[in-house]
């Protein structure tokens, strides 16, 4: 059987392509032959060294040949021409990017209604940071909610119960969670590390939505305790870069020196700085899933979110203190963090209630929904 995989770049190496990636060696794993759709070609080199992923598609149409710089949002809406070439030469089309088209997916991954970001999130994103990026957005905003009318079919799959709930609000159709994969093992390798500091890791790209301002509030209240915070971001573009110096310039102006921000911080330094620290603070709001939530947890740290989104519906199960803490404030996050410094066997518990718990996100469970919904998707086709 032939499948294919619409998304509308790889190059950008981010969450969703590397779900996109893992959907791909899914499908290949099952026995199936995968043609990948792109708006532009992909980087292999940059996805394979920035990813350390190595799988490829049987192979790759893209319908340009060099990446377009501007308008990068609305070449989504192209890979409706791949769409509509696929449709007639595959058996299966899956959209893993997860906007709609002018055309039918028999499956598509919506990590979340692009047409109700800005209604849902509080979070300062790229698109409501100025009046110039809220005018590019709106017409592909409301584009995006004329299509969900007419050509949203198919099975809709999501990354979590808080995005089901949106996808149920805004279209009127139920979706199925499959979670994104999670490189347990990987990162489970720091774990295995009893040595132990007060060190408070958050992990992320360097973008407004992150709402790192608030990792800077928590450090300044415990300014005066035995704690050190890191965060640690990838960092491209002018919007990362204008970010990143804002957050030193209010540390430098608060006179922090219990944090420190990192850049592009390789792999296997970010498992050596996992590995001697005991709390995972995650500052974002109303965060679709929160990969970086369960990657800290493997590797052994104690998960500290704020009470809502995926990481409290779906990856703390609205259960205070068996995988993790929540907070509303900056002083309450402050609070918990002071208590698990100090109760080290509180720390450990949780420790220990996460190494089984965790393989629910893994890339195997992953693998296994992806199959199991495919075959019964095959079963359905006339």
């Amino acid at each position: 059987m032939r499948i294919g995989i619409i998304h509308n770049s790889l190059n950008s190496t981010g969450g969703g392509e590397r779900l996109c990636l893992k959907m791909i060696e899914a499908l290949k794993d099952s026995g199936y032959e995968v043609i990948l759709g792109t708006t532009e070609p992909t980087n292999w080199d940059k996805v394979e060294k920035t990813m350390g992923m190595t799988v490829r598609p049987d192979r790759e149409l893209s319908l340009l040949k060099a990446k377009m710089r501007i308008f990068g949002i609305y070449m989504r809406l192209l890979t409706t021409f791949l769409a509509l070439k696929m449709r007639r030469e595959c058996d299966i089309v899956v959209n893993t990017h997860g906007d709609i088209l002018l055309a039918d997916s028999d499956i598509i991954y919506m990590h979340y209604p692009t047409f109700a970001i800005l209604r849902e999130t509080p979070a300062n994103t790229k698109y409501s940071s100025s009046l110039i990026w809220r005018i590019y957005f709106t017409p592909y905003e409301k584009i995006q909610n004329i299509l969900v009318r007419r050509y949203l079919d198919g099975i809709i799959l999501t990354n979590s119960t808080f995005s089901r709930d949106a996808i149920k609000r805004y279209t009127g159709r139920d979706a199925i969670v499959v979670y994104p994969p999670v490189e347990i093992e990987a990162f489970s390798f720091a774990a295995k590390s009893d040595e132990r500091e007060n060190i408070i890791v958050s992990c992320g790209r360097y973008t407004p939505e992150k709402n790192y301002e608030f990792i800077l509030e928590v450090a300044e209240k415990l300014r005066d305790e035995p704690i050190r915070f890191v965060v640690v971001g990838a960092s491209s573009g002018k919007i990362s870069e204008r970010y990143y110096m804002r957050l030193e310039k209010i540390r430098k102006a608060k006179r922090l020196e219990n944090i420190e921000f990192l850049r592009d911080v390789d792999f296997s330094k970010l498992i050596a700085l996992y590995s001697k620290s005991k709390i995972y603070l995650h500052a974002m709001r109303n965060e679709h899933f929160g990969i970086s939530v369960v990657e800290a947890m493997a590797a052994g740290l104690v998960p500290v979110i704020h009470r809502s989104g995926g990481p409290w519906q779906d990856i703390l199960r609205m259960r205070q203190g068996v995988h993790g803490f929540s907070y509303t404030t900056a002083s309450e996050a402050a609070e918990i963090i002071r208590e698990l410094i100090v109760d080290e066997r509180k720390r450990r518990r949780i420790v220990a209630n996460n190494m089984g718990y965790l393989e629910v996100f893994s890339e195997e469970e992953f693998k296994r929904r992806i199959s199991d919904i495919v075959e019964r998707v095959y079963d359905y086709i006339p």
